[in-house]
């Protein structure tokens, strides 16, 4: 027993420095292993210490990590009912009910979040995604806008400002920071897809075709990015060609991207990051 008490005030100090950070706590589950291991360990420890806020916290980010978002939702609620300064759970919360459908009261947790930890550009970014789910395009750019203030590395931020400047008409200043999102993170699939996007819409289709085709060696079997060429291959004339690519993209799945909605699509929040 004091073996496991003793883990349990570990796993206490590793939540606060999760506090400190600022960051929703499943990010540090590289595996699902590792998160069942995780959840293990964590039921040990609530069974052992069931008022210790923290452990629902991170028993939480387990569930999270495992896309049992009720599971996590009800941990974060646990935790908050334990200790309302669990600012993690508000925002591990705010991010289970968003992609829950419940996007207001996610809205509203990551809110919370940002009121006592004005400098964390993620949750801006996080924020800033949720309200273009609602179409609060407004309030999106401005959360957006004031992630990449506070972080100007922060790809996603820059995507998703993309993403908004696009809905808004305003392609130009969408493709800047789609590049930038590329340039700060050349790995980022959805970003080369969204700036593809918005070559094609003003008419650059072979260089929206060149990003296309940048995207797919990312990821080959994207079916939005697959469908987005054969529409830009058939602007260039190229039927043959498109209607191939068409046919192969019809049998994918579709990707879950609601994280980093793409550009000309409507959103959806029920799907995995």
């Amino acid at each position: 027993m004091k073996s496991i008490v003793s883990r349990a005030f570990q796993a206490i100090l590793a939540a606060s420095m999760l506090a400190v950070a600022g960051h929703a706590g499943s990010a540090e589950f590289q595996t699902r292993e590792a998160a069942l291991a995780a959840l293990n360990e964590y039921n040990q420890l609530i069974s052992a210490e069931p008022n210790f806020a923290v452990l629902y916290t991170l028993r939480g980010d387990a569930y999270y990590a495992l896309n049992d978002l009720h599971g996590a939702a009800e941990n974060y609620t646990q935790a908050i009912k334990l200790d309302d300064k669990q600012d993690p759970a508000y925002f591990g919360r705010g991010m289970a009910l968003g992609r829950m459908g419940l996007v207001d009261e996610g809205i509203a947790d990551l809110s919370v979040f940002i009121q006592r930890h004005p400098d964390s550009s993620l949750a801006y970014t996080k924020r800033g995604v949720r309200n273009i789910w609602r179409n609060n395009l407004v309030e999106a750019e401005r959360d957006l806008t004031r992630a990449v203030q506070l972080d100007p590395s922060n790809a996603e931020a820059h995507d998703d400002l993309g993403v908004v400047y696009a809905k808004t008409n305003r392609i130009e200043q969408a493709a800047r920071h789609f590049s930038t999102a590329i340039r700060l993170d050349p790995g980022y699939q959805k970003a080369y897809h969204n700036l593809a996007i918005s070559y094609h819409m003003t008419g650059q289709n072979q260089k929206a075709l060149e990003i296309v085709d940048a995207g797919l060696l990312l990821d080959p079997e994207s079916r939005g990015t697959l469908m987005l060429k054969s529409t830009i291959l058939h602007t260039l004339g190229k039927t043959a060609e498109a209607k191939k690519i068409e046919e192969h993209a019809a049998f994918l799945p579709e990707a879950n991207w609601t994280e980093r909605s793409e550009v000309g699509t409507a959103s959806t929040q029920g799907d995995a990051k």
